[in-house]
């Protein structure tokens, strides 16, 4: 037997990890855990579990449409985000094709697109933000798709509306633009993208959510695209039937119509996101202004030699080597109570 070139030379996901004892802030989880209405969602389910699952997610979708004042037939619902992306590599792109995008983010989008043998064009982050000029220069007659995080994911930089508007009028219009704002429930300035305004103006753009982050439901994998509905369409011809099951088709129906556990999780974020990056300033450890419920931030030691001593003073962060940062950690928001320990940690070992 002969393993697949392309599969032979894919990396394992490196994913946010812990140990016993240790509050785990490695992944990006809501530290609220998730919404009671969605919890209560999840137990009037239960009773349902012998039936399979809308296929089509109608009602979600239907919310969705509401909320981004869309079409349905142009909302797109997966298991995670992670599962958009390979629907969109299945979808438009192939062997011979590439993709463009930036080393220092999110793997999966470099998964998707080599899990379909095609390849991955990819640059460095400049200043820790995504080099949008640079970027326009790798694309080429044979790039079908482009990647951008906004806020990127590790390091919380964004682009502004303006910057991201400039670079989709310098794109090819045959070229899908895949915006992935897994964390722009949590930016706050005022430039940062109105994505809403860009798909009406952009065809080639699909713009990805998902429901891990604000909404507290990771274990449920519930995420979804945005765009013209042909692009939509021919997506979903590729997705695999009953992909999201009724549990969490549920829970994030609940979990949209939760406004007191939202707007709880996002003060949570700005209060404590305020606080961390002043008490990183005062110590003079370098981080990038983030817009994201996390921080990435340098020490002077590699940070996988510094994890376990760490996380056995209690708290699990995140060491982003994987990323090609091994001096960069990502450490999501907690409590004020999780950020005053690690802040205690990281004066005990950062000497």
């Amino acid at each position: 037997m002969k393993l697949k070139a392309n599969i032979a030379s894919m990396e394992a996901y490196v994913p946010g990890k812990t140990i016993p004892g240790a509050v785990k802030l490695s992944s990006n989880e809501n530290p609220l855990g998730p919404s009671p209405k969605a919890v209560k969602a999840i137990r009037e389910a239960l009773a349902g579990i012998h039936r399979y699952p809308d296929g089509a997610s109608t009602t979600l979708k239907t919310s969705l449409s509401r909320l981004w004042d869309v079409p349905a037939e142009g909302i797109l619902v997966a298991n995670g985000s992670d599962e958009v992306f390979t629907l969109l590599a299945a979808a438009w792109i192939g062997p011979g094709e590439n993709a463009a995008g930036t080393r220092e983010t999110f793997s999966q989008y470099r998964y998707a697109v080599r899990l379909f043998g095609a390849g991955m064009h990819e640059i460095s982050l400049k200043d820790g933000s995504y080099d949008l000029n640079g970027m326009l220069d790798i694309i080429d007659r044979d790039t079908r798709m482009v990647f951008l995080c906004n806020p990127n994911n590790p390091t919380g930089t964004y682009r502004t509306h303006r910057q991201i508007a400039d670079f989709l009028d310098r794109v090819p219009p045959d070229v899908i633009v895949v915006l992935d704002e897994a964390y722009a429930d949590f930016a706050d300035e005022a430039d940062f993208p109105d994505s809403r305004a860009l798909l009406n103006q952009y065809p080639n753009l699909v713009v990805a959510r998902t429901f891990s982050k604000l909404y507290g439901l990771a274990g449920l994998r519930v995420g979804y695209a945005i765009g013209n509905p042909e692009l939509i369409s021919g997506t979903d011809r590729a997705s695999m039937p009953f992909n999201v099951n009724n549990l969490a088709q549920a829970a994030a129906l609940a979990a949209l119509e939760d406004n007191e556990h939202r707007e709880a999780t996002l003060k949570l974020v700005q209060t404590e996101k305020a606080f961390f990056s002043t008490e990183l300033t005062s110590r003079g450890i370098f981080h990038y202004p983030t817009q994201a419920n996390f921080v990435c931030f340098r020490l002077d030691t590699e940070i996988a030699d510094l994890w376990e001593t760490i996380a056995g003073r209690g708290i699990a962060i995140r060491d982003l080597k994987s990323f090609g940062l091994p001096r960069m950690a990502r450490y999501t928001f907690g409590t004020r109570k999780n950020n005053r320990r690690l802040l205690e940690i990281l004066d005990e070992v950062n000497t």
